[in-house]
């Protein structure tokens, strides 16, 4: 086998790896992007029943706050009882600091998953063309061998 000979072999070996990889480059971004759309989606409708939970719970501690600080009605438990209430209130705020706390997580969660597609994207605008750019350079070399075999011709040892 002639040096020529080897050196196209090489450069076909090289070539169909490059487009071999690309193409999977081009699947796992695809996946990836699929993937991330997925996470966004669950995401939104866990902070979409968070709010709903929230507003049930503080509609509920603040209806029976009002219950447990009114002094009008039947004896009972509840009857002006200003403690009651004021426990209530307490736990009222701390759930809706707590509920607070996870909104911002949910919201940086959020950010950081679309940061990752931004960086998906981004291989995709720029790697994906340079393995192109690198394809057709060794498509043109092998094209420069087959027409001029003789001037590419290392000597041999």
């Amino acid at each position: 086998m002639t040096v020529s000979d080897e050196l196209e072999r090489k450069l076909s070996r090289t070539l169909n790896s490059l487009r071999q990889n690309r193409f999977k480059l081009e699947q796992y971004l695809i996946t990836m992007q699929m993937q991330q759309q997925v996470l966004l989606d669950g995401l939104q409708k866990i902070l979409e029943g968070q709010l709903n939970l929230q507003g049930t719970i503080t509609g509920s501690l603040s209806q029976f706050e009002e219950k447990a600080g009114a002094g009008q009605g039947l004896q009972g438990i509840f009857n002006g009882n200003p403690l009651l209430k004021n426990e209530i209130a307490q736990k009222r705020v701390a759930l809706e600091q707590s509920m607070q706390k996870l909104r911002e997580m949910g919201s940086q969660l959020q950010h950081n998953i679309q940061q990752l597609g931004k960086t998906v994207q981004d291989v995709g605008r720029y790697i994906s063309p340079e393995i192109v750019q690198e394809e057709k350079m060794l498509e043109e070399l092998k094209e420069l061998l087959d027409e001029k075999p003789d001037k590419l011709l290392l000597p041999q040892k």
